[in-house]
C-alpha cells in the first residue's frame, strides 16, 4: 500500500457514513456533509500525528469534535465502537498489513449515499429556537423534546442499524 494515509481516509469516510449519529446530525441540520467530510480528514490527521492513541482517547476526540462542531452530545457508546474500528484499521496501515486491511475494508458496510463524497455540496443550515413558547410547543414532535435550551432527539430502530441512541443538540 503505497499511501496508507489515503487508504485510511477512505476507511474513515466509510465508517462515518455508516455512523447513525452523524447521519442524524446532518438530517437534523446541525451540520453539513462537507463538515462531516472535514471531520474525516481531521480524524485521519489526529490518528497519524498521535501514534500511541488508545480507543478511549480516540472516542473522547470524536465526542469532543461532535460537541464543538455540531453542537451535539452523544449519549450512546457509538463513539467507542467507531474508535475501535478506526484504531483497528490504523494499525493495519502503520504495521503494513496491506492484504488484511483490504480484506477487512471489503467487509465494511458500503459508503452510504447521504455522505457521497462526489456530490457533497455546502448547505447553509441554521438552528433557531422559537421565542413564542406556545408556538414551539405545537411544533415539538413526540420524537423531539426541548428541555432548558437542549433539544433531545430520540432515535428508534432503523432497518440498517439496530442501535438505539440519544443525541442532545444545543441550539444557540
Amino acid at each position: 500500500m503505497s499511501n496508507t494515509k489515503e487508504f485510511f481516509v477512505s476507511v474513515v469516510q466509510r465508517i462515518f457514513s455508516n455512523w447513525t449519529a452523524l447521519r442524524m446530525v446532518v438530517e437534523h441540520n446541525m451540520g453539513t456533509k462537507k463538515m462531516v467530510i472535514d471531520f474525516c480528514s481531521y480524524m485521519t490527521e489526529v490518528m497519524y500525528m498521535n501514534e500511541s492513541l488508545n480507543i478511549s482517547e480516540i472516542a473522547d476526540e470524536l465526542e469532543k469534535y461532535i460537541d464543538e462542531q455540531f453542537n451535539t452530545e452523544l449519549e450512546d457508546n457509538s463513539s467507542e465502537e467507531v474508535a475501535e474500528e478506526l484504531l483497528r484499521f490504523y494499525r493495519y496501515c502503520i504495521e503494513n498489513h496491506e492484504s488484511l486491511a483490504v480484506t477487512e475494508f471489503a467487509k465494511l458496510s458500503p459508503l452510504q449515499k447521504w455522505l457521497d463524497m462526489n456530490n457533497a455540496k455546502e448547505t447553509n443550515t441554521v438552528c433557531a429556537m422559537e421565542t413564542d413558547s406556545s408556538e414551539s410547543e405545537k411544533e415539538t414532535s413526540d420524537d423531539m423534546k426541548v428541555v432548558d435550551e437542549w433539544t433531545e432527539v430520540r432515535g428508534g430502530i432503523n432497518k440498517e442499524c439496530t442501535n438505539l441512541f440519544t443525541v442532545h443538540v444545543h441550539c444557540s
